[in-house]
């Protein structure tokens, strides 16, 4: 089927003066032309697919047709283009059962308008999107005046709907990923529910052998780590000797590290965790405290750096005397940290040691293993940006929207675009085909 549409516009300008190109593209924006596109089209597909049904109007004959015309009504709509009200026509099925649609608008068959809403797929995912960055009432004024905006309200609603789908359609990729490097982690949200004061949010993320790309496997709101781990498990999203990088949580340590899998400590939590310990311990004073930290720092990155020198020539005997050296300062301060009475931190660094050397113990046996989990602690700065503002507070099922919608935004764009793609169902753009071309018909000076 082939429409063709005509356009006349009248313009009229002062010869005087000159205009900013701006200033022109600003007048015709306002002549809101896309929109009165878009309405004449949808329209003249009505009156084309009613007339495929019941004929021409008015035709001699036509009474005696099994599809009749029937009702006019108006059906409203906002698109990114604008609001549009469109004249669509209802059509009869005289031969339809008591049981059967008797009545129904022929230009359904080729429009899709979603369901009763009013703001379409296009308006609404462009607002879900602002709303991964902006806050809902931010969010619903971002139109700037150009195009209608849905309310906060909707919005919200909107969030939660698309978050559950995203949700979904990244559940359907994870099955058979079989990362080999996990790296979760977890934080607290201001809840707004009664049963509790803060969500707990646990994030999931892989990354393949060379870093270079990471993807989420999991997104929750109060859940539990193990529950986490034993789905990914089922689901084959990570391999039985997987290499699990994160904090020392005992729950979340416990929950990824069965089989045949090891964990590494992120070093950069080692001097905070440890300062928080000797603080709790009170038995040493600052200056002691913070050269005990320095200390434990300065071995654990000196063994870092080592590895990174070392590994690329193959220099194992190098690196082997450094974890040695690195072990035994390290166990020395902990039996001093013990003597001066500071049990817990002691503890830490003692239960600890083995998974702060992960690292440089598998670059003996040629395996490559991160020292930090970086890439979590970024994807909980995103968290931190949207959704841990002081004033913010989050029913569960939404805040759970929310952080689906930003995390794989900001972790996986390619996945985040195909999603919003198989809403718009861009495939069928192939399919469509417009061409567009202006004459100039008259005018005077």
């Amino acid at each position: 089927m082939e429409i063709t549409l005509t356009v006349q516009l009248a313009l009229t300008i002062d010869p005087t003066e000159q205009y900013p190109l701006a200033v022109i593209t600003e007048i015709l924006a306002k002549q809101n032309i896309t929109s009165i596109l878009v309405e004449a089209l949808v329209e003249c597909l009505n009156e084309r697919s009613v007339k495929n049904f019941c004929g021409e109007k008015h035709a001699h004959g036509n009474g005696t047709e099994r599809f009749q015309r029937s009702a006019t009504c108006t059906r409203s709509a906002v698109t990114t283009a604008g609001e549009h009200t469109f004249t669509l026509d209802y059509v009869e099925d005289t031969t339809a059962g008591e049981d059967e649609q008797s009545h129904f608008r022929p230009v359904e068959n080729l429009i899709q308008f979603d369901g009763k809403k009013r703001y379409q797929e296009d308006i609404s995912l462009k607002t879900v999107d602002l709303a991964t960055t902006l806050s809902y009432r931010d969010a619903a004024s971002a139109g700037d005046g150009f195009e209608k905006m849905p309310s906060p309200d909707t919005i919200q609603r909107r969030v939660k709907d698309y978050g559950q789908k995203l949700s979904s359609f990244v559940s359907d990729h994870i099955p058979g990923t079989e990362a080999e490097t996990v790296i979760p982690d977890g934080t607290k949200c201001h809840s707004q529910d009664d049963d509790r004061s803060q969500h707990e949010v646990q994030i999931t993320l892989a990354e393949d052998d060379d870093g270079e790309t990471r993807s989420v496997l999991d997104v929750s709101v109060n859940a539990d780590w193990i529950d986490i781990a034993s789905d990914l498990d089922e689901q084959n999203a990570i391999t039985d000797d997987a290499s699990v990088v994160s904090d020392s949580e005992n729950r979340l340590v416990t929950a990824f590290t069965a089989e045949d899998r090891y964990h590494q400590l992120d070093l950069v939590h080692v001097p905070r965790s440890l300062r928080h310990r000797l603080s709790v311990d009170g038995a040493l004073e600052l200056e002691t405290r913070k050269e005990i930290i320095s200390d434990v720092s300065g071995e654990l990155f000196h063994l870092k750096n080592s590895v990174e020198k070392h590994r690329p020539e193959e220099e194992y005997s190098a690196i082997r005397k450094r974890i040695a050296r690195t072990r035994e300062r390290i166990e020395k301060t902990t039996w001093q940290l013990s003597q001066f009475g500071s049990e817990k931190a002691a503890a830490y660094l003692r239960r600890g040691l083995p998974s702060m050397q992960t690292f440089a113990e598998k670059a003996l046996d040629g395996i490559e293993v991160r020292w930090t989990s970086n890439p979590v602690e970024r994807a909980m700065g995103e968290v931190a940006k949207r959704c841990k503002r002081d004033w913010m507070q989050w029913s569960r099922d939404g805040l759970n929207a929310v952080l689906q919608l930003r995390l794989v935004k900001y972790q996986d764009p390619d996945r985040y675009n195909q999603f919003f793609d198989t809403v718009l169902c861009e495939s069928l753009n192939e399919k469509i085909h417009c061409t567009t071309s202006v004459e100039a018909t008259g005018g005077e000076v």
